[in-house]
C-alpha cells in the first residue's frame, strides 16, 4: 500500500512540473469556467426545420432540439461532452407557407411543422436550466401576404376603403419600382422588398408599432431571452427612419426585460452599420468580416496581423456610437455558402479561432463545428440536414434536398477525434468561458510581433487582461510576450494537426513564448 501510495505521489508531482513549466499538460482542461451571468454569450444557430427530427415526417422540429440540447450544453461549463454554447439563435418557427418561415402569417404561435407552444415552452424551460440564453428570429420588415391584416387591407381597398388595415402596410396607386406588386382587382400597389407574398409592413404607422408591441411582449412572457431582427436595413422607407424605428424597438422591448438582448442583420457597409449603432441596439453582425472574402476567413491563411487592426478599428468605432455595443462576431450563417466550401479543414479551424477568440458575442451556425457543405449555391443547399452520425444520415429533406455524407465526419465520428474540427470548436467555446475578459473586454493594442501572419492583440476588460495570438503560418515561433505582467498560458487550439498527431505544445518560461506552427494561444496577465 505504500509503494501504491509513494507511485501515486510522484506521478502527481511529474504532472504538476510539466503544467508549470509550460509542457504537455492542457490548462484548458484544469482551469474552471462559470456560467454566464450576463449579455455575453456564445451563440449557436439552429436551423430548427434540419436540425434533428422527433416524428419521423422528414422535417426537424423543437422536440428534436430538446432531444440534442445536452449536445450544445449539458448544464455543466466544467464537464461532458457538449459543445459548450451558452446560447441559442432559432431560425424563423412562426406559422408560414414556406419552409424558411420569413413570411409570417401568425405570429402568436409555433408553426405546426415544428410543434406546439407546449414544445416550446419546455424548450424554453429546460434551455434555462442549462443556463442557455434563447433569442428567436422575429420577422418585422415584411409579414405573409396571407397574414389576416393583409388579407383584410386587399379586400378594403376593393371596397375604395383606405384608412383601415391598409394603413400596416405601404401601399399606393403608384407604381414606381419592380418591389411593388398590384393588388388584384384595384389599381393599387403594395411595397414588397424581398418577395410579392412578403409584404413590406409601414412601421411608421402607430398601429403596426402597437401590434408589434404585444408581439413582442408574448414571446418575452413565453420565457424567450431576447430577438434576432431581420433585414434591419430595410425598415427605413419613404416614411420610416430606421434607426428610430430600431431605437423604439429595443427601448420598448427593454421596457419588458431590462436584460433583453437584440441583434439585428444588417448587410449594409460599415458607416451605415456604425449610424445604426446609434439606435441602442446590443448588437449588429458584423458582416464585414464574415463570408467568402470576410477578415476572419482572408486571415487564416494571410495578413493576420492587418486583420486584428481592421478589428480593433471597427470595435472602436461601435462602441463610439454606443458605449455598450457588442460586437457579433461569425463566420457564415443561413444566407451564405458554408465555410467548409471556402477553407480547407486546417484554415477552417484558424478561421474559428479568429472570431471565437475576439471580443463580443459569437455565433456558430449549425453544421459549421463539424465542416458541413453546401452542394449547390440555392438557399436551401445552405440549410441542409445536420449531420449526427454519417453511418447513419437523417432522413430529413429541404427542399427535396437530402442529406449527404459530410467529408470530416458527423458528430458521432468527430467526437472520438481529439484534432478534429468539432473538438477544436468545442475548446473555443471553453476557452472563450474560461476566460471572460475575451468576450467582455476591449482591444487595447494590436501587437507587432514581426510578421504580419502572426497577430497578436491585448484584451482589456476592466483591468484585467488577456493577450491573444494566433501563428497562421508554417513556422514555429519564438516570441518575448513581456507586454503584460507575470503572463499564464491559459491554452491553445492548433490550426491543423491533419497529419500531426504528436505536434508540440506551445510553451511559455518566463516571458518566452515558443508557439508551434498554425495555433493560437490565450495568456492572461497575473498582476
Amino acid at each position: 500500500m505504500k509503494k501504491f501510495l509513494s507511485l501515486l505521489l510522484a506521478v502527481c508531482m511529474i504532472a504538476s512540473l510539466l503544467a508549470a513549466c509550460g509542457g504537455s499538460s492542457d490548462p484548458v482542461d484544469n482551469n474552471k469556467a462559470e456560467a454566464s451571468t450576463d449579455k455575453y454569450r456564445s451563440f449557436y444557430q439552429v436551423w430548427i426545420g434540419s436540425f434533428c427530427d422527433s416524428d419521423g415526417n422528414k422535417t426537424g422540429d423543437l422536440q428534436g432540439l430538446i432531444s440534442k440540447l445536452d449536445y450544445i450544453n449539458d448544464g455543466d461549463p466544467n464537464a461532458g461532452d457538449d459543445l459548450g454554447a451558452d446560447g441559442i439563435w432559432l431560425s424563423p418557427m412562426m406559422p408560414s407557407t414556406t419552409y424558411h418561415k420569413y413570411n409570417v402569417r401568425d405570429y402568436y404561435n409555433i408553426d405546426p411543422q415544428f410543434g406546439t407552444l407546449e414544445d416550446f415552452e419546455q424548450l424554453i424551460e429546460d434551455c434555462h436550466s442549462r443556463g442557455i440564453k434563447v433569442i428567436i428570429d422575429l420577422v418585422l420588415n415584411h409579414s405573409g401576404a396571407d397574414h389576416e391584416f393583409f388579407l383584410k387591407a386587399c379586400d378594403e381597398l376593393r371596397e375604395g376603403k383606405e384608412d383601415g388595415y391598409a394603413r400596416y402596410y405601404n401601399f399606393s396607386k403608384k407604381q414606381d419600382s419592380v418591389y411593388q406588386h398590384p393588388v388584384s382587382g384595384t389599381d393599387y400597389y403594395y411595397q414588397g422588398d424581398f418577395w410579392d407574398q412578403m409584404p413590406d409592413w409601414n412601421l411608421s404607422f402607430e398601429g403596426t408599432r402597437d401590434y408589434f408591441d404585444e408581439v413582442t411582449k408574448f414571446w418575452l412572457d413565453k420565457g424567450v431571452d431576447g430577438f434576432r431582427l431581420d433585414a434591419v436595413k430595410y425598415f427605413a422607407d419613404k416614411n420610416t427612419d430606421a434607426e428610430e424605428f430600431l431605437k423604439w424597438f429595443c427601448d420598448m422591448a427593454r421596457g419588458y426585460n431590462p436584460d433583453v438582448y437584440v441583434v439585428g442583420e444588417d448587410w449594409d457597409d460599415a458607416g451605415n452599420v456604425y449610424d445604426m449603432y446609434e439606435s441602442g441596439v446590443d448588437s449588429l453582425f458584423n458582416f464585414k468580416f464574415a463570408n467568402s472574402g470576410g477578415e476572419f476567413m482572408l486571415a487564416s491563411h494571410t495578413m493576420t496581423s492587418d486583420a486584428l487592426k481592421k478589428l480593433k478599428k471597427y470595435d472602436d468605432n461601435i462602441k463610439k456610437r454606443n458605449e455598450n455595443a457588442i460586437n457579433a462576431n461569425f463566420l457564415t450563417n443561413h444566407d451564405m455558402t458554408r465555410v467548409a466550401n471556402i477553407l480547407d479543414e486546417d484554415d477552417n479551424k484558424m478561421a474559428a479561432a479568429l472570431y471565437m477568440l475576439a471580443p463580443g458575442n459569437s455565433f456558430t451556425y449549425n453544421g459549421e463545428e463539424i465542416g458541413m457543405e453546401a452542394d449547390g449555391n440555392e438557399d436551401p443547399y445552405k440549410r441542409t440536414a445536420m449531420i449526427w452520425d454519417n453511418e447513419n444520415l437523417p432522413d430529413i429533406t429541404v427542399e427535396g434536398i437530402k442529406a449527404q455524407e459530410n467529408e470530416l465526419g458527423g458528430v458521432e465520428q468527430q467526437l472520438k477525434d481529439d484534432h478534429s474540427l468539432l473538438n477544436t470548436y468545442r475548446k473555443l467555446f471553453k476557452l472563450r468561458l474560461q476566460n471572460p475578459e475575451i468576450a467582455r473586454g476591449d482591444i487595447e493594442e494590436v501587437l507587432d510581433l514581426g510578421d504580419p501572419n502572426v497577430g497578436g492583440m491585448i484584451i482589456n476588460h476592466d483591468g484585467s487582461r488577456v493577450l491573444v495570438i494566433h501563428n497562421t503560418t508554417e513556422e514555429a515561433k519564438e516570441l518575448t510576450v513581456d507586454m503584460i505582467e507575470n503572463p499564464e498560458l491559459r491554452g491553445w487550439v492548433y490550426g491543423d494537426l491533419t497529419e500531426e498527431p504528436n505536434k508540440e505544445t506551445p510553451k511559455l518560461n518566463g516571458t518566452t513564448l515558443t508557439l508551434p506552427v498554425r495555433t493560437s494561444v490565450v495568456i492572461k496577465e497575473n498582476k
